[in-house]
């Protein structure tokens, strides 16, 4: 059972581990398993206790560049494209939250001591928490039987003064920075000699502050290393080597990659930290073992074009111009004060990368002890600097180190250790800190003052690339100089004269030369006899000897001479000579034989009888690598892949560091850039221009300088195992193509310069015009006729998206050189083919909204004229209103105020009513004159006179109307009419969405106060969507369907409520308010809303209609939507509205007034009612109780007197029990025909809505032939893979950064081009025009305003309609799968099943997104197809329309 949970809680870690690499795009089925057996990480919380260390473990799997930005981001190792105040900023979030992570530790720990029934495993575990956060190394933890009582109060100390150093926070800019770190380090020049003197001297600033400088993020992470060394000047000159040259140089000395020998050791008085602590030791008698932090915060690199010499160097140089005018002759004067110069200023600069930051040294030394004593002194040391090192970190352990005492003062502590039983030796131990806050020897409390200060960061690493002052005039100096070249010449040749250095790097000329001279040695080789000659062996080790002082590496005797068959053959034969001899006669011979090849054998590729001479020499079986010669292109891949293994090897070493695996990549760049050397050299000889370009292209895109023969940065793992895949797939396809057509091979040679990159992005513009110059230049004369004619089209263009269309054309055998002309043409007579319809004059109205607008100001009914007049709308009737009154911006926009004259009324409610305000419909404006409302202040003035008497009080006494409407305001409803009346289609279809948003009631039948002819704006109520739940019946039951439908389609059962005769005491209106909201919202309005009066003008004869939209919860009051009319006025006034209600409707509700007195007319109707197949609930509103028939679908109900919730629940069950038995359900588009058979007027039986909505079938009808998630990708094609990728580029021109070498604006330039290559592609996707397209332009081009926008809406309202149904049942189902996939995940089910349902809620989301189409996505391709023709930059007329169709 344990075991099971046990699963299951590392499945569990496993999967959030998992989801962490997903987040960063990383292939968990790659990486899981390398994460879990490289680092042995199984939960996602061991992620934020890695290092940099354990990054380039990693760095060896990458299969793709981007994985390594990746895999940082993943362990967070800081970007260097991130700015240094960023990662300070980082540094000090990470330190704040992990000094809170270690004080919840330290008291919880506190508590756990402090009670008695916690287990040892327990505190332990807690304790180690705490020592993680406090970024304690394991190597320094405590060992478990030592008391953790005894060191809390130390760590608790130890964090207030991390506290205390959080506080003291200082900042520079980026440029102070630079000019202060290490006393201004990063601009001091070198000077480049053989003498270690030389290069670890201080000089004067040679360099200024580059224009625009910041600090970038490390390139490095933190490392903790350990050094041990046998003497002090060995001591003193690595610490010196690291405060002059920093980290990289000093660690990867052996190397020689300067030419400089620092292992010889230097006057160690010169080291500003050693000073103080080394004096004289005897190389017999001392040790000493140091551990460094070394912590770098922030970057920098100098470019080549930043170079600019400071002042004082350059005006020392134009003083050197001046006597090299008059010294020709002479050279000693020029020498001598080019010396002064070089020992002045240094002779190089580093260009970087440079690192700021600090290191925090701990180190122990003693001395005086016997030799004998020396292994026993260094155990001694070591454990000593270990509890040194303890300490430091926590002031826990101080007696750690078991016999040894220790007194420590501040930074320094003495140590008495024990050798052997009669005498004692001191260890000296001691804190040194590079930077960062001098007065502590707490690193936790150090590195806080580190982070938080930039004031104190010291120059910690300045790289390894240097650039002579002679390059730096000659590139940036030109116009300070009379003669640049003569001066870079002098000072270039004074250089050689005063050092014996080379001017060039190690890789250059040099090499070239010791190559030579060591094949021309190898071809003597092939004429020794095989004869036991210890003179032969002696002439060898004097060439390594010479190679190496020659080259400074050992890289030409490995590659030429190791490499060699009559060497390696002489050497076998040699060993087998030996073997037949007495071993006493062969020592020599070893001790020659391992000084040739020992550690340098082991890196020859192709020496197959190494393990034979090395067994013999060492008498083991210690097998060695095999390596093969450089003479083909398959041995340089062969020698890439053992140089990949190399650091795959070293860096998974088990004593392996950091500075390790940083020599390794030095030696792997080495031998990889002479391997390459090598190879191009054989291709060379033997004229394969071809394959040497290829070999050039590949290696260039890494960073491998032609000129030099270098790489300008250290090979890593990925860029290794780049190169050796891109070469061999490349070769493969060029041999391939070459055996079938030349032309075709030489276009895949032209394509791979323009495209190979180890990056993830395309080579910007510059970068392919530089690559194809190059290669033209390589090749000239040599390429074939057809590709110089496909060069010499391309030749003043800068279109590299056709090139390469063309290139991959040619190889694929279909390039045809006519097809862009053709294609131009072909996109012009399309367009003119869509526009050939002349467009008609535009107009607003139609010839019989003309003539109706004439005939109804005829008959116009003067109190409806007044009303308009005293309301300023006038001059809008008949339906003169349009949108663009609609969205006025004027003074009542932009301010929150109340009209206060009836003109201001329509605008208000305008406005109002266009910010979604539902208290429009309350708008009013009351006068001010108005002596119903005079003030308390009025009154209370006449206090002193008599007061009325008791029984004029009490006089009932109505008294006269005084012309109650001439200053009364306008009813609410009339104002809402009349801009009805007012506005044309257009604005009516808003003003009803408007209203429906509001949840207020909408205009049904609307009669016209002129002509009294009835309206159904069947337009208007077109574009209204409804919401709603509903529970489902028989086998379904207990489920619940989701609508989404535009309600004039949606099939609802109506409820029409009437009234008969008038009541003073009940109001319909108000009675469904309660019935439609329980919170009586005012859907509909009544008699007591605020605003209303008795008079009202327009309101007679008009049916509103309002929907309940249950939301499928147990207190809806009805089960599905319903519709409900409300018949303003007496129905026995109205009998053409009441019919159509009848028709339609599912039950009636009529409130009845008087009934006992009621006239003829009322009793008929009521009758007519009574008979009708729809049932009828009677409300009569003079009798509380009357007995109602059961099971009947005629009902009685009397309401006088009645409570209003019982009767609302009795009324809204009868109801809800009708419609139940009903079987009527209408919508609002299937009652058009009946309003019709009536003589209403409806609105889209205009004929430009008619021929718009025809035209709009036809196109729906085009989208139905198309599988529905088909149609984007069939009839839109542009708005798909390519134009998510527009998007993406256009995204990134407002966050332009430099990029590498790379300026904003060259980054702008790569952008636009990247643009104008998708835009093409479109192009070729778009044209020929499909059906759907050509016609949709076509019908907006040919018809005039008001058509184009009834057009526009029918399209909508029919695509809606055509996807509404699809895209509800795919939700449905993706809720479905979603709802299985979490059960699953709850009942911890197979990864497969929830993998399987992943796959399928996967396939349903792209289906959604495809069938997720609507108007905008039409108008959007229109949009699409302009801005792609925009690259043809035609004057083309139908071109240049497409804007025009957009806007309308």
């Amino acid at each position: 059972m344990a075991s099971q949970e046990d699963t299951r809680e590392g499945d569990a870690k496993a999967q959030l581990l998992a989801e962490e690499l997903e987040k960063e795009g990383l292939d968990t089925g790659y990486w899981l398993p390398k994460v879990s057996q490289i680092l042995g990480i199984e939960g996602r919380e061991a992620l934020q206790h890695l290092e940099y260390k354990d990054y380039l473990r990693l760095e060896c799997e990458v299969r793709h560049p981007w994985e390594k930005k990746a895999l940082q981001k993943l362990l967070k190792i800081p970007d260097e494209k991130t700015t240094a105040k960023e990662v300070q900023k980082e540094h000090l979030e990470k330190t704040k939250q992990r000094q809170e992570v270690a004080k919840q530790a330290l008291n919880d720990l506190t508590e756990m001591l402090n009670s008695s029934n916690q287990s040892p495993d327990a505190v332990r575990e807690k304790a180690e928490t705490l020592w993680q956060a406090m970024e304690i190394p394991k190597e320094f933890w405590p060992p478990p039987k030592k008391p953790l009582a005894d060191m809390l109060q130390s760590m608790q100390k130890q964090l207030e003064q991390q506290d205390l150093s959080a506080v003291r926070m200082e900042n520079i800019p980026d440029t102070e920075v630079l000019r202060r770190a290490s006393g201004g380090l990063a601009l001091q020049g070198i000077y480049r000699t053989s003498r270690p003197e030389d290069v670890l001297a201080t000089r004067e600033q040679l360099l200024r502050v580059p224009e625009g400088f910041q600090l970038t993020g490390p390139e490095q992470g933190s490392l903790l290393e350990r050094k041990e060394f046998s003497s002090s000047a060995a001591e003193s000159t690595f610490t010196k080597s690291m405060e002059q040259l920093g980290f990289s140089m000093s660690v990867s000395a052996k190397a020689g990659f300067w030419g400089i020998n620092l292992g010889a050791g230097v006057d160690h008085s010169r080291s500003s930290q050693s000073q103080a602590t080394h004096q004289s030791h005897s190389e017999q008698s001392y040790f000493c073992t140091t551990v460094y932090q070394y912590i770098p915060l922030a970057s920098c690199y100098f470019q080549r074009h930043q170079l600019r010499l400071s002042d004082a160097a350059l005006q020392e140089l134009q003083d050197m111009e001046q006597l090299l005018c008059f010294t020709q002759e002479d050279k000693a004067p020029l020498l001598e004060r080019c010396e002064r110069l070089f020992s002045r200023f240094g002779s190089h600069i580093n260009q970087g990368p440079l690192h700021f930051g600090g290191i925090f040294w701990w180190k122990a030394s003693t001395e005086g002890f016997q030799a004998e004593q020396r292994e026993e002194m260094k155990q001694q040391t070591s454990e000593a600097l270990n509890s040194f090192v303890r300490m430091s970190y926590g002031g826990f352990l101080a007696n750690a180190a078991g016999s040894l005492d220790v007194s420590k003062s501040s930074s320094k502590a003495s140590v008495l250790g024990r050798a052997g039983d009669s005498s004692q030796t001191a260890i000296q131990l001691y804190v040194v800190n590079t930077g960062g806050p001098p007065d502590t020897a707490s690193l936790p409390q150090w590195k806080t003052g580190l982070v938080s200060d930039n004031t104190t960061w010291c120059v910690i690493d300045r790289g390894f690339e240097l650039v002579p002052v002679w390059d730096v005039i000659l590139y940036n100096h030109s116009r300070d100089f009379k003669s640049v070249g003569q001066m870079s010449r002098a000072l270039m040749d004074a250089y050689k004269e005063l050092t014996n250095q080379s001017t060039g790097t190690s890789f250059g000329k040099e090499i070239d030369i010791a190559m030579q001279e060591a094949r021309d040695f190898m071809g003597t080789v092939k004429t020794w006899e095989v004869t036991v000659d210890e003179r032969k062996l002696l002439r060898l080790m004097k060439l390594k000897d010479y190679l190496n002082a020659r080259t400074r590496n050992p890289s030409v005797w490995i590659n030429v001479c190791l490499s060699d068959k009559a060497l390696q053959d002489f050497l076998v034969n040699t060993v087998r000579s030996c073997q037949e001899s007495p071993p006493e006669n062969t020592s020599s011979i070893k001790v020659m034989l391992r000084s040739l090849l020992d550690p340098h054998i082991y890196s020859v590729k192709d020496f197959p009888e190494a393990s034979f001479i090395m067994q013999w020499i060492f008498q083991t079986g210690h097998q060695l690598p095999r390596s093969p010669k450089v003479s083909e292109l398959g041995d340089l891949i062969k020698t890439l892949q053992q140089m990949k293994e190399h650091i795959h090897a070293v860096t998974y070493a088990p004593a392996s560091s950091a500075s390790a695996v940083h020599e390794a990549k030095i030696e792997a760049t080495l031998t990889s850039s002479l391997a390459i050397y090598s190879l191009l050299q054989s291709l060379q000889e033997r004229a394969q221009k071809d394959m040497e370009l290829l070999v050039l292209l590949i290696a260039s895109s890494t960073g491998y300088q032609v000129e030099s023969s270098t790489f300008q940065h250290l090979l890593g793992h990925p860029e290794i195992q780049y190169m050796a895949k891109e070469m061999a797939a490349a070769h493969e396809e060029y041999t391939n193509l070459k055996e079938q057509d030349a032309d075709r091979a030489e276009a895949s040679l032209l394509l791979l310069g323009l495209t190979v990159t180890p990056k993830s992005q395309e080579l910007s513009p510059e970068q392919k015009r530089e690559r194809l110059v190059f290669m033209e230049d390589h090749m000239k004369g040599l390429w074939s006729p057809r590709i110089k004619n496909l060069l010499q089209k391309h030749s003043g263009g800068t279109d590299w998206e056709r090139l390469e269309r063309d290139l991959r054309s040619l190889i694929s055998g279909c390039l045809d050189e006519k097809l862009d002309e053709e294609r131009m043409r072909n996109i012009l007579s399309e367009l003119e083919a869509a526009f050939q319809t002349p467009e008609p004059p535009s107009q607003s109205q139609s010839k019989s909204d003309s003539v109706e607008s004439k005939s109804d100001e005829a008959n116009a009914n003067q109190e409806f004229l007044k009303l308009l007049k005293r309301l300023g709308l006038q001059s809008h009737y008949p339906r003169k209103m349009g949108m663009g009154d609609f969205y006025t911006i004027c003074k009542i926009s932009l301010q929150d105020s109340q009209p206060s004259k009836d003109t201001e009324l329509p605008l208000y409610f305008l406005q109002k009513l266009l910010i979604g305000d539902y208290q429009v419909r309350y708008l009013t404006c009351w006068d001010q004159n108005n002596p119903g409302l005079e003030s308390m202040s009025e009154s209370t003035e006449q206090e002193d006179e008599p007061s009325e008497s008791f029984e004029n009080f009490l006089d009932l006494e109505e008294a006269a109307p005084e012309c109650a409407n001439k200053d009364g305001h306008v009813h609410p409803m009339d104002l809402q009419m009349a801009i009805f009346h007012c506005a044309d289609d257009f604005l009516r279809q808003t003003l009803a969405t408007k209203l429906a948003f509001c949840q207020l009631a909408l205009p049904l039948l609307v009669p016209n106060p002129c002509t009294s002819r009835i309206e159904f704006p069947l337009y208007a109520l077109s574009h209204i969507q409804r919401s709603w739940k509903e529970a489902k019946s028989g086998k379904e039951a207990g489920t619940k369907s989701y609508n989404n439908k535009l309600i004039f389609q949606a099939q609802t059962p109506v409820v029409s409520f009437i009234r008969i005769g008038s009541s003073a005491s009940s109001s319909k209106s108000q009675l469904l308010n309660a019935l439609l909201s329980k919170r009586k919202h005012d859907t509909f309005f009544h008699r007591h809303c605020r605003g209303s009066t008795r008079e009202r003008l327009l309101m007679e004869g008009v049916v509103e209609i309002a929907w309940y939209c249950p939301r499928g919860s147990p207190d809806d009051t009805f089960e599905c939507c319903v519709a409900f009319c409300n018949l303003h006025g007496d129905a026995r006034d109205h009998g053409a509205q009441l019919q159509f209600l009848q028709e339609i409707s599912a039950v009636n509700v009529a409130l009845v007034s008087d009934s006992e007195h009621m006239d003829i007319r009322g009793k008929k109707l009521l009758q007519d009612l009574w008979k009708s197949q729809r049932p009828l609930i009677c409300l009569l509103t003079e009798k509380e109780n009357v007995a109602t028939v059961r099971r009947s679908k005629n009902i009685k109900i009397g309401i006088k007197n009645r409570n209003e919730a019982e009767l609302m629940d009795q009324l809204t069950k009868i109801i809800r029990n009708l419609l139940e038995g009903s079987s009527s359900h209408f919508s609002l588009n299937a009652s058009v025909d009946k309003a019709r058979q009536h003589g209403f007027i409806v609105d889209a039986d205009q004929p430009a809505c008619v021929t718009a909505k025809a035209k709009a079938k036809e196109l729906v009808d085009l989208l139905k032939k198309e599988k529905l998630s088909e149609i984007k990708s069939q009839l839109l094609p542009l708005q798909g893979k390519l134009w998510y990728q527009w998007c993406k580029k256009d995204k990134e021109l407002t966050r332009l950064q430099e990029k590498g070498n790379k300026s904003i604006e060259h980054h702008r330039s790569q952008i636009e081009y990247e643009k104008n290559v998708i835009r093409r592609k479109q192009i070729e996707q778009a044209f020929p025009l499909n059906p759907l397209m050509k016609s949709f332009l076509g019908f907006l081009q040919a018809q005039p305003a008001d058509t184009k926008k009834y057009f526009l809406q029918w399209m909508k309202v029919f695509m809606d309609e055509l996807f509404c149904g699809r895209l509800e049942e795919l939700r449905r189902d993706y809720h479905k799968l979603w709802s299985e996939i979490r059960t699953g995940k709850k009942n911890q089910e197979n990864n497969s099943v929830n993998s399987e349902l992943r796959n399928q809620l996967d396939s349903i989301s792209d289906e959604l997104n495809d069938s997720s189409i609507g108007l905008e996505h039409l108008l959007r391709e229109v949009g699409q197809i302009y801005e792609a023709l925009q690259l043809m930059e035609t004057k083309n007329y139908n071109y240049v329309k497409l804007p025009k169709l957009q806007q309308s």
